[in-house]
C-alpha cells in the first residue's frame, strides 16, 4: 500500500526514479542529473538532523558557575613577607678598609721602609756589564765568521787537504815536476775556462799553477811572499787556448783573459783585454 509522503523534496525523488528506472530505455541526461543531485540534497539533510540530535545541551545554571568566575577575578597573589636584615649583619657584610689607604707599599704600610731605590752605583754596574756582553759577543763573531767564511790568499794553506786534493796531489806534482817536499802544500782554487788551478808555497814563495783540461802541460807562475802579498800572482790565458764550451761569449777571437790569485782573494779572479 502507497503511503502518502508530505515532503515535496522527497516527492520530486520518487517521480524522478519512476522516470529514470521504470521507463524502458535511456533516460534524458538532465533528468538523471536532477536525480542525483536531489538524492544529495536529501541524504546531506538527513546527516544534518542526524548531528543536531547527537549534541549535548547544557543546562546547568549560569547562575551557579558566576560566583566561582568572580572568585577568580578576584583571585590575587600574595606574596611572603621578607625578614628585615638588621643593620649590623649589614655592616659585617662590608669589606674592611684597609688599614694603608695608599697600599702596604705607601706612606705609613709596613713596606713602605723595605724597598730601596736602585743607586747611581748599581745603574752604572749595570750599564758596564752590558757593554762588556756586548763587546764580547761582536768579539766571538769575529772568529766565527772567519771560521765560517772561504780563506783569503794565503790562508789556503792553513787548511788541511780535501780528499780530492790528497787524491790528485801526486799527479799534480808528477805532471808540473814539482818536488816531493811540494806536495803537503798543493791546494786547489778549482777549474775556470776549462783549465784547472793549484797553488803550493815554500818558505821563500807561492806559485800558481795552470793547465788546460785534457792536456797535459802545467804552466808554472811564482813570486816571492812579499811580491804576492803587494801584487798577487797573473796567468794571461789566450781566447785560442780556451775551447767552445768552455769560453764566455764575450771573448772574442783575440782576446786574452787575465787570470789572478791575489793576497785577498777566494777564489780565481779573471777580467779580458783585447
Amino acid at each position: 500500500m502507497d503511503t502518502d509522503n508530505d515532503d515535496p523534496l522527497e516527492h520530486r525523488r520518487d517521480e524522478l526514479r519512476r522516470i529514470v528506472y521504470g521507463i524502458p530505455g535511456e533516460p534524458a541526461p538532465e533528468v538523471a542529473a536532477e536525480l542525483a543531485a536531489v538524492e544529495a540534497e536529501l541524504v546531506s539533510r538527513d546527516r544534518g538532523d542526524e548531528s543536531d540530535a547527537s549534541a549535548p545541551r547544557d543546562h546547568a545554571d549560569p547562575d551557579r558557575r558566576a560566583p566561582t568566575e568572580r572568585a577568580g577575578d578576584r583571585a590575587e597573589t600574595v606574596e611572603p613577607l621578607q625578614p628585615a636584615v638588621p643593620a649590623a649583619a649589614v655592616a659585617e657584610s662590608e669589606p674592611p678598609e684597609p688599614p694603608w689607604p695608599n697600599g702596604p707599599d705607601g706612606p705609613g704600610g709596613p713596606d713602605s721602609g723595605g724597598r730601596r731605590r736602585p743607586t747611581r752605583t748599581r745603574l752604572l754596574a749595570a750599564a758596564v756589564a752590558v757593554v762588556v756582553l756586548v763587546g764580547g759577543g761582536i768579539a766571538l763573531l769575529g772568529p766565527v765568521r772567519d771560521a765560517l767564511s772561504p780563506p783569503h790568499g794565503l790562508g789556503v794553506f792553513e787548511r788541511e787537504q780535501t780528499p780530492e786534493e790528497l787524491d790528485r796531489s801526486d799527479e799534480v806534482a808528477t805532471g808540473a815536476g814539482l818536488q816531493t817536499s811540494a806536495i803537503a802544500s798543493l791546494r786547489s782554487l778549482g777549474r775556470a775556462f776549462g783549465h784547472d788551478f793549484w797553488v803550493f808555497r815554500d818558505d821563500r814563495r807561492v806559485c800558481l799553477l795552470s793547465r788546460r783540461e785534457f792536456f797535459f802541460g802545467w804552466v808554472e807562475t811564482c813570486a816571492s811572499i812579499e811580491v804576492f802579498a803587494a801584487h798577487g800572482l797573473t796567468r794571461r790565458i789566450p781566447a785560442d787556448d780556451i775551447r767552445d764550451g768552455a769560453r764566455p761569449r764575450r771573448i772574442g777571437p783575440g782576446d786574452v783573459v787575465v787570470v789572478t790569485w791575489g793576497p785577498e782573494s777566494t777564489e780565481v779572479e779573471w777580467t779580458v783585454e783585447p
